[in-house]
């Protein structure tokens, strides 16, 4: 299968929104369209820096986001579950490296996710947004391996391609 040429009047989010329906197309997973476009936005924002300090490890986050209430919990849960998937599926290679395994990702991104839900439920929060993570929750190691496929997709296209979107 040859890959389609990159086009600079893209933007990134257009970009990654192909990219993980190419992924989940070819997977043969089911996500909610929703989801596909959770998933586009998460890679987008993770291509920016952010200036606000973050704990540094899941487990940090976990204390945090289940020491809060209201709104600052609901950060620190979508933090962490946002974390477990991105580096779960964009750099499960680098795992490898680490003294943490894959599956403390995977059962920490879903448990974050649906622990997000569930607050947002009971909160009346949500707008909707629960279901998503629900489904985030449920489906997160297929997920992963959807951001894996996105990845791979992404290193065939040259950095000089992928440098012109982000600018």
């Amino acid at each position: 299968m040859t890959q389609p040429s990159l086009s600079q009047e893209e933007n990134l989010f257009d970009f990654f929104h192909d990219a993980v329906e190419n992924a989940i197309d070819s997977s043969g997973t089911m996500v909610s369209e929703d989801g596909v476009y959770y998933l586009s936005n998460l890679l987008v924002e993770r291509g920016r820096s952010s200036e606000v300090p973050q704990p540094q490890t899941l487990v940090e986050l976990r204390i945090q986001a289940q020491e809060q209430g209201g709104v600052a919990a609901v950060q620190s849960w979508r933090e962490l579950g946002d974390r477990a998937l991105y580096t779960s599926g964009f750099f499960r290679p680098s795992l490898q490296r680490k003294n943490v395994s894959l599956d403390y990702y995977l059962s920490m991104g879903a448990a974050a996710y649906d622990q997000l839900a569930t607050v947002m439920r009971w909160t009346g929060s949500g707008g909707g947004f629960e279901n998503i993570y629900e489904e985030l929750a449920h489906q997160f190691d297929a997920c992963s391996t959807i951001l894996q496929r996105v990845r791979d997709q992404v290193r065939a296209h040259s950095h000089a391609d992928i440098l012109k979107l982000y600018e």
